[in-house]
C-alpha cells in the first residue's frame, strides 16, 4: 500500500514558451502527475472543455498572445467543473490576479511547493 492517492491528478500547463512549458511539465511528471500541455489559451480551453472535471489544476502564464491567462481563467470558471488556476508571470507589476501568482524566474522547488499548497493531498519527494 502506498501513501499516494489511488488516481493520479492531472495538471494542464499553459505557456507560450515551449522550453519553460516542458520544464514545468517534466517537474510535475517526475512528481507523479499526469500532465497535459498547451501553447496558448485557446488550445488550453479546448483541452479543459473535453475533460469534464478531470483537471486537478491549470498552471498558466498570464501574458500570452491571443487569449491571455486571465481570459483563460475566466473562461475556465464557466465550465461545469472549473479547475483551480495557478498564474505565472515574469512581470512583477501584475495586478488584480484572481488566484495565486508565482513570479518568474522560479525553480522547481518553489514551483512544486506552490503546487503542493494548491493540491494539499499531494506531497512531493
Amino acid at each position: 500500500m502506498t501513501s499516494v492517492q489511488s488516481r493520479k491528478q492531472t495538471v494542464l500547463v499553459v505557456d507560450d514558451d515551449a522550453v519553460l512549458r516542458d520544464i514545468m511539465a517534466r517537474a510535475l511528471t517526475d512528481e507523479g502527475f499526469d500532465v497535459l500541455t498547451a501553447g496558448d489559451g485557446e488550445q488550453a480551453l479546448a483541452i479543459a472543455s473535453t475533460l469534464g472535471g478531470q483537471l486537478a489544476l491549470v498552471v498558466t502564464d498570464i501574458r500570452m498572445a491571443g487569449m491571455d491567462g486571465l481570459e483563460l481563467a475566466s473562461r475556465l470558471a464557466c465550465l461545469e467543473f472549473p479547475p483551480p488556476v495557478l498564474f505565472i508571470s515574469g512581470f512583477t507589476t501584475e495586478r488584480n490576479i484572481p488566484g495565486p501568482l508565482l513570479t518568474k524566474p522560479f525553480g522547481p522547488t518553489a514551483f512544486l511547493e506552490q503546487i503542493g499548497r494548491m493540491l494539499p493531498s499531494v506531497q512531493h519527494h
